[in-house]
């Protein structure tokens, strides 16, 4: 712990550091363009974290890697955007009907699919997940056709919310407040209630908790079905934030992949501080180094983890 408080001290001292030498150089202007940049990254790295947390829940509590989240939160914002255009009704309010979907199937697919070869291995979990993947797509293009589609209301649109001469925009701030509600919310679900310590209990000592009468498959199944409201919700947010086709999923995992990676694979904390991180490095990547080298930058923040850190900044703690 102490450590980790002198290396989070020391980074907190460089970019202090870099950012007082940076506006002595600049002009006020590029200063305040800077500091606009980094709040820009970090109301999108709210974002980046939501999309990780269900990757998270899955890994932390039943260590299984879900190849299919990215399809899965994509299946949701078209969930979203059918429910806009046949019930009219708002993309929010159709959360209420999205997140119920997509927690019956992380359950179902957890008890009659993940469950059954979960004791093969690892490998087993993966490729079953990436099938499901497979099915989401190919049902989303039968149906939606391979156009862009878009969920943002009129009321995102438009100048942003003004603080002094920083404009901060409406879409990533709303996702930020959501990611951070649902962060509390799943944090303190996890360690307050019975059940939530009964997921944090299974994946430390299964038999253990056999002998306490939690039966391990069931804590899988509304695991998983937990994480896919997760999933919901971000799906919905992705849509109001960004275009998305069929087949934009297996990008979205790459982003959570990467969360979860640099912030430590089952820490929740750590996924949030990771989106974090995630959004303040994709928006000054394109700004120093343009918007074709964003992504390059996340991964080499990513490989970098992985050489100095491979178990990520908080090390698989909840």
């Amino acid at each position: 712990m102490r450590k980790k408080i002198v290396v989070g001290g020391v980074i907190v001292l460089v970019v202090g550091a870099l950012l007082f030498i940076y506006g002595f150089f600049c002009a006020r202007a590029q200063m305040i363009t800077l500091v606009s940049l980094i709040l820009r990254g970090l109301l999108l790295g709210g974002l980046f974290a939501l999309t990780g947390f269900g990757l998270s829940l899955a890994f932390g509590i039943m260590r299984v890697i879900n190849v299919a989240h990215g399809d899965l939160a994509i299946l949701a914002a078209f969930l979203s955007l059918a429910c806009m255009n046949f019930l009219k009704i708002d993309p929010f309010v159709s959360f209420v009907i999205v997140a119920p979907t997509l927690f019956a199937i992380g359950f179902l697919s957890q008890k009659f699919l993940i469950n059954r070869v979960l004791p093969r291995g690892l490998n087993h979990p993966v490729l079953v997940t990436f099938a499901i993947g497979i099915v989401i797509q190919n049902l989303l293009l039968l149906i939606f056709t391979p156009d862009a589609q878009s969920l943002t209301p009129v009321y995102l649109l438009g100048e942003g919310i003004k603080l002094g001469e920083i404009y901060l925009s409406r879409k990533y701030t709303v996702s930020f407040i959501l990611a951070l509600i649902t962060f509390i919310a799943i944090h303190w679900f996890l360690k307050k209630t019975y059940l939530g310590k009964a997921m944090r209990a299974v994946p430390i000592d299964s038999e253990a908790a056999k002998m306490m009468g939690i039966r391990p498959e069931a804590i899988y199944n509304l695991a998983m079905g937990i994480a896919m409201l997760t999933t919901a919700l971000a799906g919905i947010l992705l849509g109001t934030t960004f275009p998305f086709y069929p087949y934009t999923g297996p990008g979205y995992l790459i982003i959570a992949f990467g969360v979860v990676i640099i912030g430590g694979l089952g820490s929740l904390k750590g996924t949030f501080i990771g989106g974090l991180i995630m959004g303040v490095s994709l928006i000054l990547g394109g700004y120093f180094f343009g918007a074709h080298y964003q992504l390059m930058v996340c991964y080499l923040i990513i490989i970098a983890v992985l050489l100095l850190r491979p178990q990520g900044l908080f090390g698989g703690k909840a």
